[in-house]
């Protein structure tokens, strides 16, 4: 069986990321606990009908992760296995992808929020405090909703006085909203403190925000992205 040649009208550029996706299966499977070590390049090219760099893509992709390392001479070890739940709420093959996007989140949202800090208008802070306590308020009353988290980075994007930065956030294959959907019913499943971290992150942006301290912004929202980024990724973060 070839479970890569099953998927129809698979655009070749994706081919990495459904290699991706089938080794994180694999892993959140047991089949690949952490410590032991992945087939061999030229088994895995075999087992999924694919070149042998579309396997060196997927699993440099799976190390730049966090969740694979590469010992010389030795091969492919896993390091770590994420989120159990993630199966459930997400397509795995999608993960890969989100993990790219929050790449360019970390470099366009920290800059935006240094920005804000300081460019922001009364009436920016306004929107953004407003958008922060609304999250608040509904993740206190059990409520996960990814438009809400978007309004707030979004709000964020727009205090700079630059549409681009919103622009970059909301391409065509992948937006803050999909993503988010993610990101917030992972630390929905989680503990009641996980919820209270992210508030809390959030809260650090705004505090940073208001105080006009641009370094202190960047260094509040590239941290919380890291967090949300680390979620998603390490299981051992679950309660």
């Amino acid at each position: 069986m070839n479970p890569i040649a099953d998927i129809p009208e698979m655009r070749p550029s994706s081919y990495a990321d459904q290699v991706y996706g089938h080794v994180l299966q694999d892993i959140l499977k047991g089949v690949f606990p952490p410590g032991s070590r992945l087939p061999s390049e030229s088994d895995l090219s075999d087992r999924f009908g694919v070149s042998r760099p579309v396997i060196r893509d997927a699993l440099a992709r799976l190390r730049l992760d966090g969740l694979v390392e590469a010992r010389r001479g030795s091969g492919t070890y896993v390091l770590t296995t994420p989120s159990r739940s993630l199966p459930d709420l997400a397509d795995l093959t999608d993960i890969s992808r989100f993990l790219r996007y929050q790449e360019l989140r970390f470099c366009v949202e920290g800059n935006a929020a240094a920005l804000a800090a300081e460019r922001r208008t009364d009436k920016a802070l306004g929107d953004i405090i407003e958008a922060h306590e609304q999250f608040s308020s509904q993740v206190a009353r059990g409520l996960f909703l990814p438009e809400s988290d978007r309004r707030f980075h979004l709000s964020i994007a727009e205090a700079t006085g630059n549409e681009f930065f919103s622009m970059a956030l909301e391409g065509p294959n992948v937006s803050l909203s999909s993503f988010m959907n993610v990101s917030l019913s992972l630390t929905r499943s989680g503990s009641p403190a996980r919820a209270r971290k992210v508030i809390c992150e959030h809260a650090d942006i705004v505090e940073a925000i208001r105080n006009k301290d641009p370094i202190w912004a960047r260094v509040a929202m590239e941290s919380h992205i890291l967090q949300a980024r680390r979620r998603m990724t390490n299981g051992d973060l679950d309660p």
